[in-house]
């Protein structure tokens, strides 16, 4: 994702410092928390795709599992959450399922220093997604590529397309108006079979005498 290969030592470090980490789903986010994760998550999980599909398929070996795992981008995510929350400077909040009582884990203050901040900002996450779908949409590549199928694929150039094609939609329609204005006015009109033309008033007169008479 990052064009990190398979050096261990370039990633992100996680602390042991006794505090709770999220498992099995059991986290909630704010929305716009929410999209970022997902902003995140989704090119994560592809470019993890991309290295271990073909393994995993052979041998059943997941990474971030120490067992073969039928459901390997499930556990994937179950963990990704704390890395993206821990490095892109989410407070994390443990709450008891018995008793309700919240507990920040992790503190803000106690990371400094060992956040990889600049990596996971909205920013950074956004400018990635915007390439990812600027290739797909250019090039529609046909390798095996996971990140189209997993959301909306959407860049500056697609507003930019759609936005020509309304214009081109409204000046044919405006040309369309333009030419049947140009028929009728073109169109040949029968002439008229015969004409009413209208009595003098002596006559009108002339006419209802006799009828009274």
């Amino acid at each position: 994702m990052y064009g990190f290969k398979h050096d261990l030592t370039n990633l992100p470090p996680m602390p042991s410092d006794g505090g709770t980490w999220s498992v099995m789903q059991s986290w909630a986010l704010p929305t716009k928390s929410f999209l970022e994760f997902t902003m995140f998550s989704r090119m994560f999980v592809d470019a993890l795709d991309a290295q271990m599909y073909n393994e995993h398929h052979r041998t059943g070996h997941c990474y971030l599992s120490f067992s073969k795992d039928k459901h390997c981008y499930s556990r994937v995510l179950e963990l990704l959450v704390n890395v993206w929350a821990y490095h892109s400077a989410r407070r994390m909040v443990s709450v008891d399922p018995q008793s309700g009582l919240m507990q920040e884990q992790h503190r803000l203050q106690k990371r400094k220093g060992q956040m990889w901040i600049k990596w996971f900002s909205y920013a950074t996450l956004k400018s990635m997604d915007e390439d990812y779908a600027e290739e797909f949409d250019s090039d529609s590549p046909k390798r095996r590529w996971l990140w189209p199928s997993t959301g909306e694929v959407f860049w500056q150039g697609v507003l930019e397309r759609e936005r020509s094609q309304r214009h081109k939609q409204k000046e044919r329609r405006k040309q369309q108006s333009r030419e049947k204005i140009e028929r009728i006015k073109r169109r040949q009109r029968q002439k008229a079979l015969g004409k009413y033309i209208k009595p003098p008033p002596e006559e009108m007169e002339n006419s209802n005498s006799t009828r009274i008479l």
